[in-house]
């Protein structure tokens, strides 16, 4: 089982740092990087109950909401 969980470890590291060079590269923006890692992709938020408690001003956030 640690083996299992050692390989998914090492395998999350990889996709990060492949992440961080894609950005360093200017391939992708931050918000179209959140919006490929997005978990519940295709789900509404707002139904399964993940509405963002605070939104800083300077941060762009990725909302999949049909409203906005």
């Amino acid at each position: 089982m640690s083996a299992i969980i050692t390989n998914r470890a090492a395998a999350k590291a990889r996709a990060r740092e492949r992440d961080e060079e894609r950005l360093r590269q200017g391939e992708i923006s931050p918000s179209e990087l959140q919006r490929e890692n997005l978990v519940f992709r295709g789900f509404r938020k707002d139904v399964i109950g993940l509405k963002p408690k605070y939104k800083p001003d300077h941060v762009e956030f990725v909302f999949d909401d049909p409203k906005t």
